[in-house]
């Protein structure tokens, strides 16, 4: 495999320079997925290292409940936080990982990746330093879940999704799930909405009627 992908993981050109990465390097293989596709699940074992090059793959979680959240979404040029902890600790996986987009990716096996942890000093600090951003997103989650109203995080969304045009197609069990919440109460939610005139729901779709109303609560007011 050709070492062109390292033109989006800049920090990894540097293994070039050294015996030891040359040697990961040479054991990178390419893996592509389709839309859709099951990256991994949760309570399966971790048998590879991941950086995306292309689409995107959601990371969610289920609980006993059967009610859903959304983590975090991997992207070009990122890694899984959740891949590179079942790397270090051997444990399953607690969450599962779903393509939203085709892409592709670079692969590691749990060998190597484990000894290029152990003997390389630009591989090991890539690696901690993309798990320390993606751990500070996690807790910015969890204190949002916590502490933020969800009406107020449910205009953010609106107004996230609604970005490029009025029409959202988007359905209110795919808000819940990444809202971390119950679609009946999503639901209730969004008919408070639509009777205050902000938005407008038909045939699966959330039109948005009124940006000013849910920027303002969207900002805490």
């Amino acid at each position: 495999m050709n070492t062109d992908w390292l033109e989006q993981f800049p920090d990894l050109r540097a293994l070039q320079q050294t015996k030891s990465g040359a040697v990961l390097l040479a054991a990178a293989r390419q893996l592509r997925f389709t839309a859709g596709s099951l990256i991994f699940q949760n309570g399966s074992l971790c048998e590879q290292y991941l950086l995306v090059q292309e689409g995107q793959i959601r990371v969610q979680q289920v609980s006993v409940s059967g009610r859903e959240i959304v983590l975090y979404r991997i992207g070009p040029g990122e890694s899984c936080i959740l891949t590179t902890a079942c790397l270090f600790n051997g444990h399953a996986y607690p969450a599962t990982g779903i393509s939203e987009r085709a892409g592709r990716a670079v692969a590691f096996s749990r060998q190597h990746f484990q000894a290029a942890i152990a003997d390389n000093p630009d591989f090991r600090s890539f690696v901690f330093r993309a798990y320390g951003d993606r751990l500070t997103q996690l807790f910015a989650l969890v204190e949002e879940v916590l502490f933020t109203r969800l009406d107020i995080r449910l205009a953010r969304l609106l107004l996230h999704q609604g970005a490029e045009g009025d029409t959202l197609s988007i359905t209110h069990q795919a808000i819940a799930a990444e809202l971390g919440s119950a679609r009946e109460v999503i639901s209730r939610s969004l008919r408070d909405f639509e009777a205050r005139g902000w938005i407008l729901r038909q045939h699966r779709e959330i039109h948005l009627l009124n940006r000013e109303a849910l920027k303002e609560l969207a900002n805490g007011s």
